[in-house]
């Protein structure tokens, strides 16, 4: 009997039973991946205790690897899967993505289970900080990776990614697409049955693949798609968050702008068909809003984030005082990057930055992203597990004034009176249960 829950890839599930192992030659024989050369490397760096060496070549070479599996799907594809509209199919995945997003994608897609995208993430910090220590004369020479973080490191990234054999790519997103422009698909079609029962990444995703498919087709190709968004669309509309709604109404108006009539006229079926029409932006200023946040989150994830953030949250203040709506989730989510920090501390260039677009931004803004995209918010999540970046969580929702009642959902509710009561351990708790909700749903 065929699953009704469409799993693209299903976590694997070889080498769990590292969890138990500490040496490191034995679990670097794991790393299949690996050439014979590159694991005796590996081995002679922790003989040596160049920890930090260690665990950066395995670092990169994993990260390396999983967005090469990534590449079969095609640059552009993964630009949808990701809602990143500056990712074509001339686009370098190794470059264009970071590691914070290729990880949140295998797990999407099935490839890495919800703990080791946990401990994945927390190695990315701890890789990170040590990677950019200033070795000067100021600096704490005995502020050196220990030998147990770089074990952690290298058994969670043969679990995740270098103990299993190149992973062959589903088929299922692909098909789904060739059938979205080859048939006009009906309600009762396995695919829509499916897609009922699917995580919400899927269905986000579907949506994102239908808005592309009103761009790229012509023809019959395009009578199928805007057919297939006519039922799919209103179908799921009750089920879409705000972000979504936004996107199509996006969609409607870039189309608009280019004068594509076939692909308006299609849009236009589906916006009425649903009242979508207040989701349809006055200008396109979103885009460029969409995509400073992006190479903000990119300098705060990235090498030397202290220094090169000051320069991306600089731009995202000057573009304007009012953050178009179908940008806020992402412009959010940038600025508390940079507000919060890391558990290593924040950059003090880029604070006075991102204060400007906080005061800019009203309290029943702040309540929109609390409410409908918190919960899926996982690099802030992951943040609200560290003290430093907890401290000022704490200080900045009181700051704003929200309260317990501005929230909606027990969990939410949960975390904003923990902030309130400025409940560290509460705080750390419920962020790490709403992180293990998303990930377990992939959301």
């Amino acid at each position: 009997m065929a699953k009704n829950n469409i799993e693209l890839w299903v976590a694997p599930s070889t080498s769990l039973a590292l969890d138990t192992v500490s040496d490191p030659h034995t679990i670097t024989s794991f790393a299949i991946q690996l050439r014979e050369r590159e694991r005796n490397q590996i081995a002679m760096n922790f003989q040596a205790a160049n920890y930090e060496m260690a665990s950066s070549f395995v670092w990169m070479r994993s990260m390396a690897l999983l967005k090469k599996q990534f590449s079969s799907l095609g640059a552009e594809f993964i630009g949808e899967l990701l809602q990143r509209p500056d990712i074509d199919e001339f686009s370098d995945l190794s470059i264009a993505i970071s590691d914070n997003e290729a990880i949140s994608l295998a797990r999407d897609l099935g490839i890495i289970t919800p703990t080791q995208t946990m401990r994945l993430l927390q190695s990315q910090q701890t890789v990170s900080h040590f990677a950019t220590i200033d070795n000067g004369e100021q600096s704490d020479q005995n502020e050196v990776m220990t030998q147990e973080e770089a074990i952690s490191c290298l058994r969670v990234c043969v679990q995740g990614v270098l103990g299993h054999e190149q992973i062959s790519v589903a088929e299922d997103f692909k098909i789904f697409r060739e059938k979205l422009t080859s048939e006009t698909l009906k309600d009762n079609s396995t695919e829509i049955i499916k897609l009922i029962s699917s995580p919400y990444f899927f269905l986000r995703t579907a949506i994102s693949i239908l808005l592309s498919l009103f761009k790229t087709t012509k023809g019959a190709q395009l009578e199928h798609s805007a057919r297939n968004a006519l039922l799919i669309i209103p179908l799921f509309w009750p089920k879409l968050k705000e972000p979504e709604r936004w996107q199509i109404g996006q969609a409607y108006a870039v189309e608009f702008s280019e004068g594509r009539n076939d692909s308006v006229k299609g849009l236009h079926a589906v916006l009425l068909a649903v009242s979508g029409f207040d989701y349809v932006p006055e200008n396109l200023r979103s885009t460029t809003f969409v995509q400073i946040a992006n190479n903000v989150i990119s300098a705060h994830e990235g090498m030397n984030n202290f220094y090169n953030e000051a320069s991306p949250i600089k731009e995202l203040a000057n573009l304007g005082t009012s953050i178009p709506g179908p940008a806020l989730a992402s412009c959010i989510t940038a600025t508390l990057c940079i507000k919060l920090g890391n558990a290593y501390g924040t950059s003090w260039a880029a604070q006075p930055w991102v204060n400007q677009i906080i005061d800019n931004l009203t309290k029943d803004r702040w309540i929109y992203y609390i409410n409908g995209r918190l919960e899926n918010d996982r690099r802030i999540l992951t943040k609200l597990m560290y003290e430093s970046p907890i401290l000022n969580w704490i200080n900045l929702i009181n700051e704003l004034g929200i309260n317990e009642k501005d929230a909606h959902g027990k969990d939410i509710k949960s975390l904003i009176s923990a902030t309130i009561k400025k409940d560290s351990g509460k705080i750390r708790s419920t962020a790490k249960h709403l992180l293990s909700v998303s990930l377990d749903e992939g959301k």
